[in-house]
């Protein structure tokens, strides 16, 4: 058993260093004998990716900017390609002149070249060393709880992992375990509620606003906890946000209000797709059939859009038993 807690983390964490060692080493052979080239910043793509837990309905984020460069190679080939990352990609805008380095059997692959761009090793190092750090770590306590697992013959039942965390770690309260109290000789057990089954249902519920369309391509309901996967698709010549925070309403078919996380606004770029997830911040009633989502206010440079949008209609699934 101890094998498990302790060589999984050392697994994990030799694979990160592999992996990096080799991003690492492939960006800087780039940058050293790669074909320099000069070329120009054509557009930014930005993808925000939502993940949401479908037991606990907690949603995290991430969003990934990578431009898109145009140059031309020694050759006379015009390439348009998207550089390897670097620390320079949300310092870059349309337009921008950048310097390239480029493979010569394969054009496509290529690094930005200018000041700044090395120094994306540098947060790189020091994020790696704490997650080598943290892996280690964990393995050590891992093998503490195995321990603790061994050594207690005496249990009628299998320890939780939260007994073996007590047990591992030592006894410094002066407890025998979690769940159990000094000296009682009985232990007591937990048990987890089962989660309600999530109702999904899927579709293409949209409004337009001038070039701008949003769409509702999912629903999911997991005992009331609702959560919308919207996609915003901007066809204007600018780029587009559309705020959450107090500018966002969801309202049931019974008219009660609700708002969403997370409060981060969805930005769409000038002829861009992004999808987010948004989860109401109340539990919708069984009651509620359907919901209206409004943007009070869209931003944009663009004139042709009025400012404000409404997807009206959007089901809301349940469970029939």
């Amino acid at each position: 058993m101890w094998l498990l807690f302790v060589l999984l983390p050392l697994a994990g964490l030799l694979a990160v260093d592999v992996g990096a060692f080799l991003w690492w080493a492939r960006r800087n052979q780039l940058l050293n004998s790669g074909v320099p080239a000069t070329g120009e910043v054509v557009r930014i793509n930005i993808t925000v990716t939502r993940h949401v837990d479908t037991n606990t309905q907690l949603g995290t984020s991430s969003t990934t900017i990578r431009p898109v460069v145009r140059f031309t190679t020694q050759t006379g080939e015009l390439i348009t390609a998207s550089p390897m990352r670097s620390a320079v990609d949300k310092l870059l805008i349309p337009g921008d002149p950048v310097k390239i380095r480029y493979s010569a059997g394969n054009p496509m692959r290529c690094v930005v070249d200018q000041r700044g761009a090395k120094q994306g090793t540098v947060p790189m190092l020091a994020g790696l060393a704490f997650l080598n750090i943290f892996l280690i770590g964990f393995a050590s306590i891992g093998g503490r709880i195995a321990e603790g697992w061994q050594s207690d013959d005496q249990s009628a039942t299998p320890p939780s992992i939260a007994q073996g965390l007590a047990q591992g770690l030592g006894q410094a309260t002066g407890e025998t375990g979690l769940g159990q109290s000094a000296g009682s000789g009985t232990g007591s057990r937990t048990t987890t509620p089962t989660p309600s089954p999530a109702a999904t249902t899927t579709g293409a519920w949209s409004a337009a606003d001038g070039p701008l369309t949003v769409t509702v391509v999912k629903v999911v309901n997991a005992g009331g906890n609702v959560s919308l996967t919207v996609s915003a698709h901007d066809g204007a010549a600018a780029a587009v946000t559309l705020p959450i925070y107090s500018n966002f309403t969801a309202t049931d078919s019974q008219g009660t209000a609700y708002t969403a996380h997370p409060l981060a606004p969805i930005a769409v770029p000038a002829g861009g797709t992004v999808s987010d997830t948004l989860t109401l911040d109340q539990t919708v009633p069984t009651s509620a059939r359907s919901l209206k989502l409004a943007w009070t206010h869209v931003f944009s440079q663009d004139p042709a859009l009025n400012g404000s949008i409404t997807v009206t209609g959007v089901p809301l699934p349940h469970h029939s038993g």
